[in-house]
């Protein structure tokens, strides 16, 4: 299975009616805390649209509120959430750069590339609508 994306992987079985294992995750590499749960076929399908359209979730890792919103869509779907952290301007100044040019002054502020914006934790029915998914 070398090659093959875990998060695509996890994906593909979840679609096939199968279960997710830890074993398939790849490591956390966020700033904000892993979630604690594991993802739900909806936060999958909702997390691949996202990043399909475009859209952008920032935040801060000190923000629990933003914690919060990556728990709800679970440790795989959070491994391809398009993240974009805030508050870390030394180790990541072009991530920075971007919340300063998106005028982010909430966390967490999603933004689709229309300049829709949702501030708050969102619900993954509420972030769906929102985004066109359903």
């Amino acid at each position: 299975m070398r090659g093959v994306a875990p998060s695509l992987l996890a994906t593909v079985l979840l679609a096939a009616g199968g279960g997710v294992t830890s074993g398939l995750s790849a490591p956390w590499t966020s700033t904000i805390g892993e979630p604690l749960r594991d993802s739900s076929p909806q936060a999958l399908e909702l997390t691949l649209h996202l990043k399909a359209i475009g859209a952008r979730f920032y935040g801060a890792w000190t923000c629990p509120a933003c914690f919060k919103q990556m728990n709800l869509f679970g440790k795989q779907a959070g491994l391809d959430v398009p993240y974009v952290e805030c508050r870390k301007p030394k180790q990541l100044p072009e991530q920075a750069e971007a919340c300063t040019a998106a005028e982010i002054r909430a966390y967490p502020t999603w933004v689709l590339p229309d300049g829709r914006r949702k501030v708050g934790v969102q619900s993954l029915e509420a972030l769906s609508r929102w985004s066109g998914l359903n």
